[in-house]
């Protein structure tokens, strides 16, 4: 039965993805005998890879050696399982040899040769804690802690001497208060003469001028590394850089800064802009900004980032982008109100008010030129009254009022918004030509807060300013009436102009910012077409309909300001835009008037434009009477 068992045993092991295999066991060391039963030579020529060898030796001991021991190949660890250390003399031998694996030592004692103990360049040594009392020469890698695996930390203890020449070092540092970090201490000479010092920076608590001894000697450290003119980066921190310092006693690591600038660091057009700034004020500044550009060159790559996105002020173009597409879903949604209804075709000559409330969500992704898109939100009210005449006039007047809030994607910065708008259209319908023009202006005041943690914690810049617009909307189509159901085919060509005040931020951060004023227009045109059908019902009758459009941006595609930080010794011109919303998007239209409500039909509709970069909607509902 066990030799069915043993292959079945064997496959699952060499399965397994864990270091040592899993039948791993602790082998005893029960006598000081140089052979036989219990003895070290018997554990090591049994030992398989994995196992951990046990002085279980009572009182300790020494084990005198008459003949080499079996060189060690594989993974092997060791131990004492009492108080008092077993030694090893290898004086009547040759040195402890191993050629292979990883191998933790732990609190072995050799005497009798210098070195007592050698591992080959294919052999891996770990150790965290245990003190080894031997001399010990190793060319393979040597990683403290008790595994090789990055990130574990830990101590190699050596009472002897140490060569670690042609050797790779591979030393983990973990900075921050208290610092943690791989250590390499002996008390006798370390010879560290071509080898090659790797280490692994974590984390990216690091400053400036930090030091980490991470070898020590009582006696000397001599030789050089291989590697001893490299600058090591540290992965976590742009900015900083370590190189080694070899000392008569110790070995250390010392942090400084790389000289790289910040505009070398970033991509994008909103990100080298306030790179470059930051660049400018650290050459020109002084003081507070200076300060804290000087602390930030310690931050980790997520700090920097941050910073440089905050700097940028990308919330103030946002603001004018958003407004003029809050404005085209607007527009449309009067224009499905108000154009051709099918009932008023049927029954000219009434008033028509409104009432709606509706709702927008606006989404903006990053662009092609890494702008940090947005996110609006808007919630508001729509007043609306209308008059049409038998010989296909109609006019219409309509007011608008609005909150909206705007963030920026990936940072801390938000505007709050109130809007005002108030507008009329004129419509004339032929027997099969029709004519709509749309126009009106609006006023907003604004709120922005900008958060500029990066720089100090808790920092904010505020600002308050306002704003206007105006607008107009002409559209052109053909009217084909079948039956209950009307059909149209248009074009329509929008203009929109946005102006928003300048404005100088207030606050305890230091890098506030005077925002000039922001002029920008936007023209747009739609081919589309629209679909509307009435019926009746048992609740009174229905109109449905549905409109499709390709809208398309002949001006620019995004926003531009102009800003400049506050308090700078020599004032530069900051130029930022919001992200590229594109050129082209699927317009729709949707909506239902149905039934009766306090005299007057229920009104849903729904408004979106959309591409791949992009997405502005809206719905709304309300109560539209006719008499």
């Amino acid at each position: 039965m066990k030799h069915f068992l043993k292959p079945i045993v064997a496959a699952v092991c060499l399965s397994s993805l864990t270091l040592q295999p899993c039948l791993a066991a602790d082998i005893e060391v029960t006598t000081t005998a140089d052979s036989g039963a219990g003895s070290l030579r018997e554990a090591i020529t049994n030992a398989a890879a994995g196992d951990r060898i046990v002085f279980n030796i009572p009182g300790g001991g020494t084990i005198a050696l008459t003949s080499d021991l079996p060189t060690i190949t594989d993974d092997i660890s060791f131990t004492n399982a009492n108080v008092v250390a077993v030694v090893i003399n290898v004086a009547g031998a040759s040195a402890i040899s191993i050629t292979g694996g990883t191998v933790d030592l732990g609190e072995l004692q050799v005497i009798g040769a210098t070195p007592a103990v050698v591992l080959s360049s294919s052999t891996t040594l770990i150790g965290d804690g245990d003190l080894l009392s031997t001399d010990l020469e190793a060319s393979g890698t040597i990683a403290p802690g008790t595994s090789s695996d990055a990130g574990s930390i830990g101590t190699l203890d050596i009472a002897g001497s140490f060569d670690a020449t042609d050797s790779t070092i591979e030393l983990d540092i973990q900075g921050g208060a208290p610092a943690s970090h791989d250590l390499i201490q002996a008390t006798d000479n370390v010879t560290i003469a071509n080898s090659t010092l790797r280490p692994n920076f974590m984390g990216s608590d690091y400053a400036v001028s930090d030091v980490f001894t991470v070898i020590t000697s009582d006696a000397s450290v001599s030789g050089a590394f291989a590697n001893s003119t490299d600058a090591f980066a540290l992965p976590n921190n742009p900015f900083l850089e370590a190189f080694i310092r070899t000392n008569p006693l110790n070995v250390q690591l010392e942090v400084r800064d790389n000289g790289l600038t910040f505009a070398s660091l970033v991509d994008g057009c909103n990100q080298t802009a306030a790179a470059q700034e930051l660049d400018r004020l650290l050459g020109d500044g002084s003081g507070d900004q200076v300060t804290a550009i000087t602390a930030l060159r310690s931050g980790s790559t997520s700090v920097v980032s941050g910073a440089v996105n905050q700097l940028s002020g990308t919330i103030y173009p946002s603001i004018a982008d958003g407004e003029i597409n809050q404005i085209q879903n607007n527009l449309h949604s009067i224009r499905d109100r108000v154009l051709l209804q099918h009932s008023d075709m049927i029954e000219p000559g009434f008033q028509t008010p409104w009432v709606r409330g509706f709702g927008m969500s606006m989404e903006a992704d990053p662009d092609r030129c890494s702008t940090l898109g947005y996110r609006q939100s808007v919630g508001g009210v729509e007043l609306g009254t209308g008059w049409l005449w038998g010989n296909g006039v109609g006019v219409h007047g309509f007011a608008q009022f609005a909150n909206s809030d705007t963030s920026i994607r990936g940072v801390n910065q938000t505007a709050d918004s109130n809007s005002y708008r108030i507008g009329g259209t004129v419509q004339y319908a032929g027997d099969v030509v029709y004519v709509l023009g749309t126009g009106g202006a609006g006023y907003q005041d604004h709120a922005v807060e900008r958060s500029m943690d990066s720089f100090a914690s808790g920092s904010i810049a505020s600002s308050d300013f306002d704003g206007t617009d105006q607008f107009g909307y002409l559209e052109a189509g053909l009217a084909n009436v079948f039956g209950d159901s009307l059909w149209l085919n248009f074009v329509s060509l929008q203009g929109i102009r946005v102006d928003l005040d300048s404005t100088s931020e207030t606050g305890a951060s230091n890098f506030n910012l005077n925002v000039n004023g922001i002029e920008d227009e936007s023209v747009r045109s739609m081919v589309g077409f629209s679909y509307a059908k009435t019926g009746g019902t048992s609740l009174g009758p229905a109109t449905t309909q549905v409109r499709v459009g390709w809208l398309h941006e002949f001006l620019d595609d995004n926003r531009q300001a102009e800003t400049i930080v506050l308090g700078a010794t020599t004032p530069g011109l900051l130029a930022v835009e919001s992200t590229s919303t594109d050129r082209d998007w699927l317009s729709l239209g949707g909506q239902l008037d149905w039934g009766f409500l306090l005299g007057g039909q229920f009104t849903l509709a729904y408004q979106g434009n959309v591409n791949t970069r992009s997405a502005f909607q809206t719905g709304l509902a309300g109560v539209r009477w006719s008499w």
